[in-house]
């Protein structure tokens, strides 16, 4: 007996796939450091996705702190207020301090 689907549509993310469930264009573009696609994104769709969560609650913003991409966090600092940097995901951190817990230490001097 196969597993049952909701509505037909298999929501688990493809094996290949870089990011988790939920994630958008921006945070697949952050969770990779490519700084060229963060800001054609921001170009093309603006910065309303900077406080946009996937599954995790992780923010893009998120995402690169976790993976020490630093040149991502200094060019969505230049966008972001104090409350949208500092949402914490599920698991209880925030940017900083899951930065700090994966000893980024350039992440920690930009935010």
């Amino acid at each position: 007996m196969g597993r049952q689907m909701s509505f037909g549509v298999d929501r688990r993310k493809p094996k290949d796939s870089p990011g988790k469930c939920g994630d958008s264009m921006l945070h697949l573009a952050s969770r990779g450091g490519n700084l060229a696609k963060v800001i054609e994104i921001f170009q093309s769709v603006g910065l309303d996705g900077l406080s946009k969560q996937n599954q995790e609650w992780e923010t893009p913003l998120y995402v690169a702190a976790e993976n020490g991409h630093s040149h991502v966090v200094a060019q969505f600092l230049k966008h972001l207020d104090l409350q949208t940097a500092s949402i914490a995901a599920n698991n209880g951190y925030d940017p900083f301090h899951i930065a700090a817990k994966q000893g980024h230490l350039e992440v920690l001097k930009e935010l």
